[in-house]
C-alpha cells in the first residue's frame, strides 16, 4: 500500500515540502489542506512589487494551478483541520471528514497580532497577513493620501517603503525604540530611519495609538495618540507582528511559548508528525531558534520532506538567512544573533555600502548583515562556518578580502 503523506497549510512550508517530496521521486499519495480558498500563494511580494503594481490583482501562486493536478496531489483548499488523532493517525477537518496518514507535516505558518482600539471599526484600517488583505488595501489606496502605518517591523518598513514609492504622505508610529533597533543594532536603526526620512516618511517616536477617529461617512480621518496629537489620516496599516497559527485540537504536542518544538529532523514530540516554518523552534548551536522568514520556511520543508522518504536521513543545518528589500536597496542577515556584545563595521554605513559583524565577548560571530551587495553570502557564510574569533582589525579593512580573514 502506498504511503500517505498529509501537509496541513498551503504555506511556503507545506508547498516547498509538496514540491520537493515529487521531486525527489515520492510515489505515495500527498493531501495538501489549506483553509484559504484561493490556491497557495507566496505571501512575500503582498507588501513589496506585487502592492505597488495597482493594475494586478490575481494572487502571486506559488505554484500554477495545473501543478498539483499534474502530480496527483489533492489539495483541499476551503478547509480547515480541527483535530490531530496521532494514536489513529487521522486527522478531522471542519467538514467532519477524517484523513488518514502515515506521515503528518505542520506546516500552518502564522496568524497576525491584532490590537483593539475605539474607533477600530472604521472603514479604512487594514492588516495585511492574506492576500484577500492585500486587495482590500490596494483597492482603498487608490484613493488614499494620507497614510498611517503602527509598526516598524520588517513588513512595516516594507510597506513604508512600497507607499512612500506610491507617493502617499506616510506617517509611522513607533510606540518605543527605534525601528529594527533590538534585531540589528542602533547604528543599522539609524541608517534605515534616514533612508526613509531621505523618502519623506515621517517617523513619530514614542507615539501610540489612542483612538481612532472616523469622519461622518464612517471612514478613518485621524489617530489620536496617548499624548494628545491628532494624526490626519485616511488609512491605516496596522503591523504590530504575528504569532504561530495553531488552531487544532491535539494532545501530547510539545510547545513552549504556543511554538512546536522540532529536533534536527523536523520531527515533533508525536510519531510520524513533523513541522516547520512559522510554528517551530528548532535546534541551532545548543538552543532553540526561533525565525519567521520566508528562507527558513523554505528550506525547512525540503529538509522535511527527505526524511518523509528515507527517515532521519536529513539534519537541518540551514544557516538562518532573511532579507528585506526597500526602495532599491536590499539587507541581508546571515547567522542568528538573539544578543551581541560587540558589532564590526566594515565599509562605509555613510555610502551604503556595508556589512555589521554581530559579536560575542570573544568575538565569535553570532551574524553578519550586508547591504546593497557589499559582499557576497557565500563568503559570509564561510566566515560564520570557521567559528572562530573574528579579527575585528582584518574585518574592517575593505582592502583585505573575506576569504582571507
Amino acid at each position: 500500500m502506498k504511503e500517505r503523506v498529509v501537509i496541513i497549510g498551503g504555506s511556503i512550508t507545506g508547498v516547498y515540502t509538496t514540491t520537493a517530496l515529487v521531486r525527489n521521486g515520492f510515489e505515495g499519495h500527498i493531501t495538501l489542506i489549506d483553509k484559504k480558498d484561493v490556491y497557495p500563494y507566496n505571501t512575500y511580494p503582498l507588501s513589496k512589487e506585487w502592492m505597488q503594481d495597482m493594475d494586478k490583482e490575481d494572487p502571486p501562486l506559488l505554484k500554477e494551478k495545473e501543478y498539483y493536478e499534474e502530480n496527483n496531489i489533492d489539495l483541499k483548499l476551503n478547509t480547515k483541520v480541527d483535530s490531530i488523532n496521532w494514536k489513529d493517525k487521522t486527522v478531522t477537518t471542519n467538514s467532519n471528514e477524517t484523513i488518514s496518514y502515515d506521515h503528518l507535516v505542520i506546516a500552518t505558518g502564522s496568524k497576525l497580532r491584532k490590537i483593539s482600539f475605539p474607533g477600530d471599526d472604521a472603514k479604512g484600517i487594514f492588516y495585511l497577513r492574506e492576500y484577500e488583505d492585500a486587495k482590500r488595501i490596494k483597492e482603498w489606496a487608490k484613493d488614499a493620501k494620507d497614510l498611517a502605518i503602527i509598526g516598524s517591523g520588517f513588513i512595516g518598513l516594507e510597506l513604508v517603503s512600497t507607499f512612500n514609492q506610491l507617493d502617499k504622505n506616510v506617517s509611522v508610529l513607533v510606540r518605543s525604540g527605534k525601528p529594527l533597533e533590538k534585531i540589528l543594532g542602533e547604528r543599522v536603526s539609524d541608517y534605515f530611519i534616514d533612508m526613509h526620512e531621505s523618502h519623506n516618511a515621517n517617523f513619530m517616536f514614542n507615539e501610540e495609538a489612542k483612538e481612532f477617529i472616523k469622519n461622518e461617512d464612517g471612514n478613518i480621518k485621524s489617530i489620536l495618540t496617548k499624548s494628545g496629537k491628532n494624526i490626519k489620516c485616511d488609512m491605516v496599516i496596522i503591523a504590530v507582528g504575528v504569532e504561530p497559527n495553531i488552531s487544532f485540537q491535539v494532545d501530547s504536542l510539545d510547545l513552549e511559548d504556543n511554538i512546536i518544538i522540532v529536533n534536527k529532523y523536523g520531527e515533533t514530540s508525536l510519531p510520524n508528525v513533523y513541522a516547520g516554518g512559522d510554528v517551530v523552534k528548532w535546534p541551532y548551536k545548543d538552543h532553540l531558534i526561533h525565525v519567521e522568514h520566508w528562507e527558513i520556511a523554505w528550506s525547512q520543508g525540503k529538509s522535511i520532506a527527505k526524511n518523509i522518504i528515507k527517515e532521519k536521513s536529513n539534519e537541518y543545518k540551514v544557516e538562518p538567512y532573511f532579507w528585506t528589500d526597500q526602495y532599491d536597496q536590499s539587507f541581508e542577515y546571515l547567522g542568528n544573533a538573539q544578543s551581541w556584545d560587540k558589532t564590526f563595521i566594515r565599509g562605509s554605513v555613510k555610502d551604503g555600502k556595508f556589512a555589521v559583524a554581530y559579536v560575542d565577548e570573544k568575538n565569535y560571530p553570532r551574524a553578519i548583515l550586508f547591504v546593497n551587495s557589499f559582499e557576497e553570502r557565500e563568503d559570509i557564510q564561510k566566515l560564520l562556518d570557521k567559528n572562530e574569533p573574528l579579527n575585528e582589525i582584518k574585518f574592517t579593512d575593505v582592502d583585505i578580502a573575506l576569504n582571507e580573514i
